[in-house]
């Protein structure tokens, strides 16, 4: 999972992450790699942060050694205008997503903390 910013002025904060997940499909032969890029705002990360959280502590059971993610993303370039990715993901791996997001969700709280600052008057010389 890589990440990073960008500017949007169509929605508050006027920034957004984006996301890239690579991931491998064991399912086809030879095996091949699929990239799956998205943007969320602080509006859309933090329902995606509870879910993730709430998977992460339904993996910390000894019997619970994978899960699978769902997710349904809006598509502009399909009929239906969403598109669906389903992976697997490990404890660990979930772990580090996690961790990324949560640092994702101090940066766009702090380009909305920014933004909503009064600003100074300034100073004549």
């Amino acid at each position: 999972m890589t990440w990073g910013m960008e500017s949007k002025n169509t929605i508050p904060g006027g920034r957004v992450a984006v996301i890239n997940l690579k991931l491998h499909d064991y399912r086809k032969f030879p095996s091949a790699d699929m990239e799956v890029k998205f943007q969320l705002s602080s509006v859309t990360l933090e329902p995606m942060l509870r879910s993730m959280a709430y998977i992460s502590e339904q993996l910390s059971a000894p019997a619970n050694r994978v899960a699978v993610i769902n997710l349904k993303l809006q598509d502009t370039e399909t009929t239906t205008g969403e598109s669906e990715v389903k992976f697997q993901v490990s404890r660990d791996t979930l772990g580090a997503m996690l961790r990324s997001m949560a640092y994702i969700r101090e940066q766009l709280s702090i380009v909305g903390e920014l933004q909503t600052e009064p600003q100074g008057k300034k100073q004549r010389k």
